[in-house]
């Protein structure tokens, strides 16, 4: 009785300790999950301060060598399944780590820049992480407590882990004793919710295959014996012997050749390696080293591309007795890297705000052509919310359920947009992408892909894509065999397309390919009776996320808000609703809270009163039509508006003759 009296009184401590130190957050203390509460409590009996950065001990260079030596059976268990995730979370802000019980960080895998990050939290191979180091942590809290944990944000217990979001499995040996743990962490705006289950199911894959890779072993090679391991396995597997001939093939790799059984053994490796890849693989094969490739097979249902583990084939006594070769499905990779990637649509058309007409005229027009499999091309200035149309229009069309893939043309080097878009296989370019990569096409297969600024696509590529729109099929970088596609297209531009095309800077027969319907998404300046709406819409949202109450806007403030033009549109007003709620603190928000930018000058009121507003437009007009020659494309972006609008004022002012 007085051990349990001692346990609630411990644990209303943690409570009134958690409360206080987020005092500031908007997380609700009283809804702190078990496992969390459990991290603080055993952080705390370990004396460690949650305001004191860790300073986590790191193993030197042998004694990490000895580590991983002890554990190599557990990393090539996991090494096939590591290899899919990092592909998986390439580009995502996200990484991976394997730890062993009770916290030795194995490995860490991912981008460059996060890993760069991660390290200043101690986040290398080598490092103690275990709860007398650092407190408890996802990594460890899921060993723990032998199941799935994920802690975000202001849930670490301690401060200097508040920007990261962590998820973590347990690993368990074939005694089901938990041996270490998976986890894939990442800052907190690139919080993910499908990221526990998938590093749930990896860890399990882990488990999996520690048991069987044990199971293995015990049985030395006896031949009935590893025809049941081998068939029990989800992937295809080939085992084969010094000479390169083959062994044993489970029926999934059978299945995956078209073949019956007993058409495998026996035969020579490279009879079911494309011709091409046969030097790379029998120099892999015959090196009695691990490696990862992708590789072209030969067989009943033609070439296809597979993901390849070769592992070396090993007896106690360390001689090599030949090599096992799992392969798995591309397609099974592709999935693990739209889930894990966040290739998902988060807005409906719930989210977009706006009732003046022309808005209200767009949304319904979407609404019309998100039922269609018809490709789109959205037209707007930057910033108008175009990806935010795109993403409601996925989320209303047939392909809801499929992978929502963006992409920036603009963002993306010259000579890497073909690789991204299309991919590329194993061996087609030398050093970091040497083992390929799926492109988006392929990641949004079933689904969505959003070209933003579609207006920046090389001519080279433009030929290249209204090919793949045509064919419905794209050819990978190194590869000579198209792969079908099934992926709707939704096409963006900032600029006038159709005056692109004019200009001989885009293709005439891609612009009519892509704009089968045509959205033009209005400025913000075009619909100034949205902005009051639009910007206590912004507010609510930005004082939840900071733990602010939700300011009022002054009819001063709403004022210089409409007379201003947003050349940022409503992304340059979510920018000035953020510093005002952080300026004003809370209160209401008045015109000295707002950014000097926006706010009129003396000269310009002069003006007003002197000439109405229109007159002044009126005078903006001629005096760009003289300067540009009267060439209204220049006229139009010069003052920054849609030349459909430059029309229409033209014609009211009486400027059309001019």
């Amino acid at each position: 009785m007085n051990r349990e009296k001692r346990r609630r009184e411990v644990q209303q401590k943690i409570r009134t300790a958690w409360a206080n130190f987020i005092e500031e957050s908007p997380f609700d203390h009283d809804a702190v999950q078990p496992h969390i509460l459990h991290s603080w409590e055993i952080s705390r009996e370990n004396h460690i301060d949650p305001n004191v950065p860790p300073v986590t001990r790191v193993l030197p260079i042998h004694e990490l060598n000895d580590l991983l030596t002890e554990h190599e059976f557990f990393l090539n268990a996991a090494d096939p399944v590591l290899q899919m995730v990092e592909i998986s979370i390439r580009g995502t802000g996200f990484i991976a780590s394997l730890a062993a019980a009770p916290g030795l960080l194995l490995k860490v895998l991912g981008d460059a820049p996060v890993l760069s990050h991660a390290e200043t939290r101690y986040n290398v191979p080598g490092a103690l992480r275990m709860v007398e180091e650092v407190g408890g942590s996802a990594l460890t809290m899921s060993m723990i407590e032998n199941k799935p944990v994920q802690i975000s944000g202001c849930e670490h217990f301690n401060k200097y882990f508040h920007g990261w979001t962590c998820s973590s499995a347990p690993i368990h040996d074939e005694m089901e004793e938990v041996v270490g743990s998976l986890t894939v962490s990442g800052h907190m705006p690139n919080k993910q919710k499908h990221t526990l289950a998938l590093v749930t199911a990896a860890a399990a894959t882990i488990s999996t295959r520690l048991r069987e890779s044990r199971l293995m072993i015990s049985q030395q090679r006896l031949g009935s014996m590893l025809t049941s391991i081998y068939n029990s396995l989800s992937d295809g597997l080939l085992a084969i012997d010094n000479e390169m001939y083959i062994t044993h093939a489970n029926i999934h790799m059978l299945d995956i050749l078209g073949l019956r059984e007993g058409m495998l053994v026996g035969e020579h490796i490279e009879k079911i390696i494309h011709p091409d890849d046969k030097g790379r693989m029998r120099a892999l094969l015959t090196s009695g080293l691990s490696e990862s490739l992708e590789v072209r097979l030969v067989g009943a249902k033609g070439v296809q591309q597979h993901m390849c583990r070769i592992l070396p084939t090993k007896l106690q006594s360390g001689e090599t007795v030949g090599m096992t070769l799992t392969i798995t499905a591309r397609s099974q990779m592709i999935n693990i890297a739209q889930q894990v990637g966040g290739n998902y649509a988060k807005y409906n058309f719930s989210d977009i705000k706006g009732e003046h007409p022309a808005m209200q005229h767009q949304i319904s027009l979407a609404k019309r052509a998100a039922g269609t499999n018809s490709r789109i091309l959205l037209t707007g200035e930057s910033g108008t919310g175009k990806e935010l149309f795109a993403q409601a229009i996925h989320n209303s069309s047939l392909k809801r359920n499929g992978p929502f893939v963006a992409i920036s043309c603009a963002a993306i080097p010259r000579d890497l947009i073909e690789s991204e878009l299309f991919g590329y296989v194993g061996g087609a370019f030398t050093g970091a992408r040497q083992k390929g990569m799926v492109g988006k096409f392929e990641l949004a297969n079933a689904g969505t892909l959003f070209l933003d600024e579609i207006n920046s696509l090389p001519l080279d590529m433009q030929a290249k894509l209204l090919r793949a729109l045509q064919q419905r099929e794209i050819i990978r970088i190194g590869d000579t065999k198209p792969t079908p596609i099934n992926a709707r297209i939704i096409a963006a531009t900032n600029i006038d397309l159709y005056e692109a095309v004019q200009q001989g800077e885009f293709r005439e027969d891609l612009y009519y390919r892509l704009n089968v319907v045509e959205l033009t998404v209005p400025p913000l300046r075009e619909r100034k009776e949205d902005i009051p709406m639009l910007a206590n819409h912004i507010l609510k949202r930005q004082s939840r996320e900071v733990g602010f109450p939700v300011p009022e806007l002054s009819a001063e403030t709403i004022s210089v808000l409409s007379e201003y033009r947003w050349p940022g549109n409503v992304r340059e007003l979510d920018n000035v609703c953020e510093r005002a709620l952080l300026v004003a603190s809370g209160k209401t928000i008045v015109p000295k809270h707002l950014p000097e930018s926006i706010l009129p000058r003396a000269e310009e009121n002069v003006g007003l009163s002197t000439m109405s507003v229109q007159d002044m437009y009126s005078q903006l007009i001629k005096r760009s039509m003289i300067v540009n020659n009267g060439n209204l494309s220049k006229v139009a972006k010069e003052l920054g508006v849609a030349r459909t609008t430059l029309y229409r004022n033209m014609k009211k002012f009486g400027l059309m003759e001019e």
